[in-house]
């Protein structure tokens, strides 16, 4: 134990001593920092930086009389190397620095790009998961509980395999997706970077192959019932983020058939297309609902005064 608290010892005074050393060297105007290997990360993101400028610098290499290294990579970059570290720093690149005059970066380069392509890998769900919760999406939900509330849940129809992200499985559903955009662009920097970038702008994703593959971003069809008319409400968001909202009103009974001309009389707000109504602008006030469950309510009641 003491001749391993020796060597710790040992070991800061001579780094201390390092860096006392250096200072004499970092006497020009162009800033510098000191290579320890304490330091190997600080350094490595310093030299990463040049690589987004070019790839190939010019270098000067200058040593002082007890061989520590003066490293200057143009006017971008000084970086001071204790002698006993130098192997250690050359390390950082492809070949052996003593003798060029110029410093090729695409080593690093490569391990640059890796670097990014994980953090993107590692961005993707978390932009994902911020794009469906952003508020086109969230106020859809709102809807879709809204309806359930007035007219209840007879069943889920939703074409799964048409739409990319279901609100009843909300949370597995993205996770599911995030998968299959990962094995999809998981190791394209540029196409993953894109992808991010137009989520969080709200771009069109039908370009993407694995969007292309659904119709819908979101959405659900739910199947109601109130007395004998069945309802079927559809709530969407396409891959250009437009929202699609309709409700369709079986006609079999005179019920379902009386409350098509009811809405059709007496709602401007909503238009109607033989079984299917539509809102006029891009959603459903969702105040029409609770119209919508009264007109069935007074038709079935008039019905069933005329039957009396």
């Amino acid at each position: 134990m003491l001749d391993a608290n020796l060597y710790d010892l040992a070991t800061k005074l001579q780094d201390a001593r390092h860096i006392e050393r250096m200072k004499l060297l970092e006497t020009t105007t162009m800033s510098a920092i000191t290579y320890l290997p304490a330091h190997l990360g600080m350094v490595r993101a310093k030299v990463k930086d040049l690589i987004k400028k070019k790839r190939k610098w010019g270098l000067e290499i200058l040593e002082d009389d007890d061989g520590n290294k003066d490293v200057r990579i143009e006017d971008a970059l000084r970086i001071i190397v204790p002698r006993e570290h130098w192997d250690s720093f050359q390390s950082l690149f492809v070949g052996r620095l003593d003798n060029d005059v110029y410093l090729n970066l695409d080593g690093l380069l490569n391990e640059a790009m890796e670097d990014e392509l994980r953090d993107l890998r590692t961005s993707l769900k978390p932009a994902l998961f911020e794009m469906y919760n952003e508020r086109r999406f969230t106020t859809l939900d709102k809807t879709i509980k809204v309806w359930q509330g007035r007219f209840g849940i007879g069943r889920i129809i939703t074409d799964k395999n048409k739409v990319a992200v279901v609100p009843e499985h909300k949370g597995r559903s993205i996770h599911k997706l995030w998968s299959k955009l990962l094995r999809a662009y998981g190791e394209d920097k540029g196409g993953l970077e894109m992808l991010i970038n137009d989520m969080k702008r709200g771009r069109p994703l039908s370009a993407y192959d694995v969007f292309k593959e659904y119709d819908c971003l979101y959405g659900t069809r739910i199947v109601s019932e109130l007395h004998d008319v069945t309802l079927i409400f559809e709530a969407t968001i396409d891959t250009a983020f437009m929202t699609s909202e309709s409700i369709y009103v079986s006609d079999e009974t005179v019920l379902g058939e009386d409350v098509l001309e009811e809405v059709e009389d007496r709602i401007v707000s909503v238009k109607r297309v033989g079984n299917v109504l539509y809102p006029t602008n891009e959603k459903f006030d969702v105040g029409f609902f609770g119209t919508l469950y009264s007109i069935i309510e007074e038709v079935m009641e008039e019905q069933e005064k005329e039957e009396r």
